[in-house]
């Protein structure tokens, strides 16, 4: 099994070794592991400009190169809201050999979700909003998987402790899922969700539901990781909840493609 979502101290937020990632996931048990360091364009936000692609694939071609194939380490990268920078983008994507790209949409209607202000209109307003700007990634981004789908409720419960019924979303919802499948793009599992005071990962079940219903195949996890010890957390609930989702294989990715089916 895989972590495909995790974040080193390449990333503005994190601050610990690829080595002690690798460490980490080989005491969870795991396969391999995904570094998913983030990217940002916006401005504003604390992650712009802040990896260096020339010291993130130092690091990790010397770690590769002393696991020396007993364990497999993937050049991965979260991208934020590539449909808004589809330039910045293609250069970022062009410019080194990844092995897998996330696509987030961690900021909607131009405002930081994670902050108060992306919701100074109002719960249901946000979600409205982030539904929208997901709806534009999903059509347009160039990513291989979409991160924590539903992160509006993490973001709602860790600013107010509350969520909204996503099924008062469904049409939005089934739009961006069939995006996906239509593209080629896949779903994760998420499994931050309980750090932040969701009852489990994200997105839902029923998200995952009917992601399958309308014929989505391309799952994988995430732990979503900022620190070692996070690493494969809460993946045997993923599995469960895949399980019952009516998935029974996840993906794993080399060189953008999935080259290979895990059996659940």
């Amino acid at each position: 099994m895989f972590d495909l979502h995790t974040h080193t101290h390449h990333s503005c937020d994190a601050g610990a070794s690829m080595l002690e990632f690798v460490a980490a996931a080989q005491n969870a048990g795991l396969t391999g592991i995904a570094f998913t360091d983030h990217v940002e364009w916006m401005p504003e936000d604390e992650a712009y400009n802040y990896l260096q692609l020339d010291a993130f694939f130092a690091e990790l071609e010397a770690v590769r190169a002393q696991v020396n194939g007993a364990f497999t380490l993937l050049a991965g990268v979260e991208i934020g809201n590539p449909h808004n920078y589809p330039a910045e983008a293609a250069a970022l994507l062009a410019a080194a050999p990844w092995d897998y790209v996330i696509g987030s949409a961690h900021w909607h209607g131009g405002k930081p979700g994670w902050r108060p202000i992306a919701f100074a209109q109002g719960m249901e307003a946000s979600y409205q909003s982030y539904f929208e700007e997901l709806t534009q990634l999903a059509a347009h981004g160039d990513f291989d998987v979409v991160g924590h789908f539903d992160i509006v409720r993490r973001d709602s419960v860790m600013l107010f402790k509350q969520t909204l019924d996503l099924t008062d979303f469904a049409d939005p919802i089934r739009a961006v899922l069939r995006s996906l499948i239509a593209r080629g793009k896949g779903l994760e599992i998420n499994t931050s969700g309980p750090s932040y005071g969701l009852p489990g990962p994200l997105p839902d079940l029923n998200v995952l539901r009917w992601y399958r219903e309308l014929g989505g195949e391309i799952l994988v996890f995430g732990s979503d990781a900022h620190k070692p010890e996070h690493v494969g957390r809460h993946f045997a609930v993923a599995r469960e909840l895949a399980l019952t989702a009516g998935f029974t294989h996840l993906a794993r990715f080399a060189q953008r493609q999935v080259v290979e089916w895990i059996p659940l």
